[in-house]
């Protein structure tokens, strides 16, 4: 899918790829629970998020980062199929 679109009088304008707005929700997320928790873990869960490919991520970018990132809160949570698909 292309991230492109055309505007009105043949205008192109770029946007994020589901994969770059993922990453964006994930380093929002991580950072804040780093802050809050008084963790260091965000590099951890940026790196092994941006191992997930960009087509196996939901549709619904903002709560599959929800997701992901409760899944990286909780221990012994089984994490979702999407989750273990590797680039």
């Amino acid at each position: 899918m292309s991230n492109l679109r055309v505007q009105d009088g043949g205008k192109r304008e770029n946007f994020m790829t589901k994969k770059e707005q993922f990453m964006a929700f994930i380093l929002v997320g991580a950072t804040a629970r780093d802050i809050n928790a008084a963790t260091n873990d965000a590099q951890l869960i940026l790196h092994l998020a941006g191992q997930i490919p960009g087509e196996a991520i939901p549709e619904n970018v903002m709560n599959a980062a929800k997701v992901y990132l409760d899944f990286c809160s909780h221990d012994g949570k089984r994490p979702h199929r999407w989750m273990l698909r590797k680039d």
